[in-house]
């Protein structure tokens, strides 16, 4: 060979070994570069006219603390009363690491003053960086378990992933969920490194009792960094005390493991006791309150970190007194099991908070269990939840492939294979026998799933919970046969809690993926060793065979290419995405379509604290820092107030508006929304604000949008909160009709769901509402549940075939209710706007502001507004009675007290006014009151007519007014001489009157009018009236004759002209006759021509 030949040779090795030492480096930063672009492709949708908007509802919250800390810096916000009114609030999972690390991020870059705009641009792509920069750490577990071209393998699923990971880390999700996984991540590499150095150096106590320090040395350092890793990653995020648990489970296994299988468990011990004591240190220095809460910085994680510190010693004691004794060594890990439940008795005895805390978390986050009310938020829904796989259509393995692809399987199979590969090594009967029992077992759960159904019935417990339960005792039982590496047996004990937890909420899949990866990379290793490939590259491409390369490459695109690089398609219309594509469709949400309303808000309300003209709005800055009060409840300045919603929407009031909900999405205040804006009557509306503290009066806006009165969408969530009355549940509101051959359905509405107090807002704008003489015919019908299998009783339209009949209209209202009370299971009204009884007109409350974005943009809503027309035959224009914009902001006031008379004694009267909402969207406020002996009567009434600018900033600028002034006036009667009359007249009401600056009534007095010819029981000239009014002559029942089995049945729904005439039955659909609009009160009575179901 010549001497050129050779060096050819020696520089192609040379370049090989360079490749051999940094190949990784820059793969590694090409996958950190994809992942970061997936997740940035949406940012130019989160930038509107230069506004930074986010997605979600948490992120907007960590928008107010990053833009507190960057004013404070580096302190966040000790307490913050623009939020949960009237208590105000602190929230441990807020004001963060995270905040402070975007807060400090954003001051570099700003040199120190930040606009407002940098910042939140800042926290716009926090997410994505953060999320990005997870694959460095997840390289290096995969690298430590597998080497570095495996670990590379994961850290490429990891940038592939399409499911939770991914959508928790985009741009705009600007919640902590992002960062979490970096700082999970981190904390299991640093405890796999210092529990692989502790095995390698064995500091036992020996080496501790002579103070060795260079045997110590290195276990201690690492050891330490473990222990600061775990404390940065709960000071990210409090409740990942999580991780303490899963370290201090594995230290009790581990340990034992070590001791049962004849190797000192005091190296495992050392770690354990160093890092949790530097642990708990460092959370000492953040606690905010001595109570055990895991999610503040409080007792908790200190404590609990101590109790494992200590535990891991007293493990490592206790085995070494067993050994002295000559104690049976299969008895130590019953003495162990003994040692944790006597302690966990100490516990619920001596800190029963702390117990508490430990359990419900346990429970909530592990155990299958989260409660009704942590369900009510969509990412705390079980993961495989038949219900809502149905919803969507899909299926439990369509939902596993999209979230993982196939990459859930083969690392399901590597997580089996690094329990079971130690002990079919030797081949020993027993160990091999427990293998395939184990496997067994597990297949039986998984494939039968009856089984543990059964069982966990017979104990009461959740078959889930069971199935964890017995898998986890698998591990345990297979530790004590063999001896696992660490890392190994800590990356197990890792996953299976994760696996737990993200089957519990959906949420946790975030954390899934980070297992699912490194078991990939486990799995990778494992074929590359399999096939002899673990060696070097130079000494590789010397010997590899074309199988190698073959099965190789099999692998790896058996694992990335369905769902992760090409979509996979499913039954029913399911279809997975890549990440690529979800990355593109990154949108805001629906905070765009409350946007408006949000600003309108901001610039047309007083600012808090100068409501009324109270002057305390610079007592109340927005980024002030407030103490804590000692009872937690802050006494807010005169003229502050809070604004009612859904604790969904409460972020977004305090960021968007800049003024205080009552509730929010720490669900504070969920419970007082709940019985508000579920109250059955205005008063006990009322008396709920009322109970709210000291302030709770002073809420002065209720914001509603369509989700909330939905059903299907939000409704559900506050009757799980509701508890202003027993034993009453969403079966209450609504139940679901299903077509004939179950071709679709619609919600059925009970007269409960119409008394509603957000019902009455939003459908109505506080208007009173008459039934109509339409009935819903239905029967019970048996069916099975697709997803569940079980028998259900669902209603559905009564007969069959050509004779079901689901619709059934009526002369009158009499007629109706006397079919419904023959037929048993028939129902007055129940769809669309229209209730079984009236409901009453609500005198405090005012629409001020309409968003212009309709809920007609929502496909959601469209489709069932669809369907409900298409079963029931209603056209979909009377499918609701005001139009039906996104989100609608009423103002809570006195009202103005009209003082009547003139009218018959002892007869009814009606106010309406005619209110124009923009856009020429109109609608018309109705209102009726009683006279007395004398003909005399008194409305209180929310809208004002007249001096929109005579109030100022103290009040509100409303963009709902009125067209013209109230028209008062009876139904038509006879009067003696037997013409047919009506008894009228108009008032005008000052705005000042109607905010309470005024507090004299406005009078009104009736006179007699003669009804015009032709205009009798005609409804040509009736304002609306809280009925359908049929002046179009458009048929809001359908265009198709119904088909009855009474002679009281029409082929066409009646008009509410057809049943108001004088003498007729007290409960019919009246419509109050008007009189010719040339009249005195022309102007007034000009406004009756349109019809209120019709929107505009």
């Amino acid at each position: 060979m010549s001497h050129r030949t050779e060096s050819v040779e020696e520089t192609e090795n040379s370049y090989l070994d360079r490749l051999e030492d940094w190949y990784h480096v820059p793969a590694l930063l090409g996958v950190v570069a994809v992942m970061l672009y997936y997740r940035l492709q949406g940012y130019g949708n989160y930038i509107e006219n230069g506004t930074v908007v986010f997605s979600g509802n948490d992120a907007w919250y960590h928008l107010r603390e990053v833009e507190y800390t960057v004013r404070h810096w580096p302190f966040t916000m000790p307490f913050d009363p623009w939020t949960y009114f009237p208590y105000g609030t602190y929230q441990g999972q807020f004001g963060t690491l995270y905040d402070q690390i975007v807060a400090t991020v954003a001051l570099v870059i700003g040199l120190g003053s930040p606009s407002d705009q940098l910042v939140a641009k800042t926290l716009l792509v926090a997410p994505a960086v953060f999320g990005a920069l997870t694959a460095i750490p997840v390289y290096y577990i995969g690298k430590r378990l597998a080497g570095r071209f495996a670990g590379l393998f994961g850290a490429v699923i990891l940038m592939l992933l399409p499911g939770s990971f991914l959508r928790r880390s985009l741009v705009g999700v600007s919640d902590h969920n992002g960062v979490e996984p970096l700082f999970m991540a981190v904390a299991v590499l640093a405890f796999m490194v210092a529990f692989t150095v502790a095995e390698r150096e064995k500091p036992i106590w020996e080496l501790v009792d002579a103070r060795d320090r260079d045997a110590l040395r290195s276990p201690l350092k690492w050891s330490a960094l473990a222990g600061v890793a775990l404390a940065m990653y709960m000071w990210v995020w409090p409740p990942g005390v999580l991780l303490v648990g899963i370290v201090g489970t594995f230290l009790v296994v581990k340990m034992v493991s070590d001791t049962v299988n004849g190797e000192s468990p005091e190296p495992i011990a050392f770690v354990g006791a160093v890092s949790m004591g530097v642990a708990g240190l460092f959370m000492l220095l953040r606690i905010d309150t001595f109570e055990f809460s895991a999610t503040q910085f409080s007792l908790i994680q200190p404590v609990l970190a101590f109790a494992v510190g200590a535990g891991s010693v007293f493990l490592a004691w206790l085995a070494r007194e067993w050994e002295s004794r000559d104690l049976s060594i299969a008895l130590y890990p019953v003495a162990v099991g003994g040692a944790i439940v006597v302690s966990l008795g100490l516990m619920a005895v001596v800190l029963p908070d702390a117990f508490q805390q430990l359990t419900n978390n346990f429970n909530r986050i592990l155990g299958f269990s989260a409660g009704a009310r942590t369900r009510t938020i969509s990412e705390a829904q079980p993961f495989l939840d038949p219900n809502t796989l149905s919803q969507f259509g899909t299926t439990a393995t369509m939902q596993l492939l999209s979230e993982y692809g196939l990459a859930i399987f083969t690392g399901v199979a590597a997580a089996t294979w690094m329990l079971a590969k130690p002990l079919l090594r030797g081949a020993d009967p027993r160990k091999v026998g427990y293998v395939a029992g184990s496997v067994a077992v597990v297949g039986l759960l998984y494939l039968v799933p009856a089984v543990p159904k059964a069982v966990g019935g017979a104990l009461g417990i959740d078959h889930a919970l069971l199935g964890l339960v017995v898998v986890f005792g698998l591990i345990v039982g297979a530790t004590l046969l063999t001896t696992y590496r660490a890392e190994h047996l800590l990356v197990v004990v890792w996953a299976a809690f994760l696996t737990a937890a993200a089957f519990t909420q959906l949420r946790f899949n975030y954390y899934l993926a980070l297992v699912v990866v490194v078991m990939n990379a486990f799995f990778l290793g494992e074929v590359l060793g399999y096939l002899g490939l673990r060696k070097s590259i130079a000494r590789a491409t010397d010997d590899i065979e074309a199988y190698q390369v073959l099965a190789v490459a099999t692998v790896i695109v058996l694992v990335l290419t369905p769902v992760l690089l090409v979509p996979l398609g499913g039954g029913q219309g399911a279809q997975t995405a890549t990440a690529q594509q979800i990355g593109a469709a990154n949108q805001p949400g629906a905070y765009t379509q409350w946007q408006g309303s949000l600003e309108w808000m901001a610039n047309n309300t007083p600012a808090e604290g100068d409501y009324g003209g109270a002057g305390n709005a610079d007592q109340f800055g927005y980024y002030d820092r407030f103490e804590r009060p000692a009872d937690g409840d802050y006494d807010y300045p005169e003229g502050a107030y809070g604004v009612m919603s859904w604790w969904d929407y409460g972020h977004w009031i305090t960021m968007g508006a800049e003024r205080i909900p009552n509730a929010n999405p720490f669900q504070q205040g969920a419970t007082a929304a709940a019985n508000f804006l579920l109250a059955p009557s205005e008063e006990r509306s009322e008396e709920v604000l009322a109970s709210q503290s000291t302030e709770g009066n002073q809420t002065r806006y209720v914001m509603v949008d369509w989700q909330m009165v939905t059903p299907g969408e939000k409704f559900g969530a506050p009757t799980v909160f509701y508890d202003d009355e027993e034993n009453i549940s969403q079966s209450d509101f609504y139940q679901r009709v299903y077509a004939e051959g179950f071709r679709g359905s619609f919600f059925l509405k009970d007269q409960r769901y119409y008394d509603s107090t957000m019902v009455r807002l939003y459908e109505y704008h506080g208007s009173a509402m008459d039934p109509q003489p339409f009935v819903v015919d239905w029967e019970p019908t048996p069916a099975v549940n697709q997803q569940t299998g079980e028998e259900v009783t669902v209603p559905t339209p009564a007969g069959e075939g050509e004779n079901a009949t689901l619709l059934r209209t009526f002369d009158n209202m009499s007629a109706a209710r006397d079919f419904v009370e023959e037929d048993g299971t028939a129902q007055v009204g129940g769809v669309g706007p229209y209730p079984e009884e009236r409901v009453e007109a609500m005198e405090h409350y005012r629409l001020v502001k309409a968003s212009e974005s309709s809920a007609t943009q929502s496909q959601s809503y469209f489709r069932q507004l669809l369907s409900t027309g298409q079963i029931t035959g209603l056209n979909a224009q009377f499918l609701t009675q005001t139009p039906p914009q996104w989100v609608k902001t009423f103002e809570r006031v006195p009202g103005a007290t009209v003082e009547g008379s003139g009218a018959p004694a002892n007869s009814e009267v009606r106010a309406a006014v005619q209110m124009e909402m923009g856009a020429g969207e109109t609608f018309t406020y109705v209102q009726y009151a009683e006279t007395d002996a004398d003909g005399d009567f008194e409305l209180t009434l929310p809208y004002s007519t007249t001096g929109y600018d005579e109030t100022g900033d103290e009040y509100t600028n409303v963009s709902v007014r009125a067209t013209g002034p109230y028209y008062v006036s009876t139904q038509a009667t006879e009067n003696e001489s037997g013409d047919s009359v009506v008894y009228d007249g108009t008032v005008d009401v000052s705005d000042a009157k109607v905010v309470g600056e005024d507090g004299s009534p406005a009078t009104v007095e009736l006179t007699e009018s003669p009804v015009q010819d032709g205009s009798d029981d005609s409804g040509n000239e009736t304002v609306g009236n809280g009925t359908v009014d049929n002046a179009t002559g458009e048929n809001p029942f359908g265009n198709e004759s119904v088909e009855g089995e009474s002679g009281n049945e029409t082929g066409n729904s009646t008009s509410s002209n057809e049943s108001t005439a004088a003498g007729n039955d007290s409960e019919n659909s009246t419509s109050l006759v008007a009189p010719d609009a040339t009249t005195a009160r022309g102007a007034a009575t000009a406004l009756v021509t349109a019809p209120a179901a019709v929107w505009g």
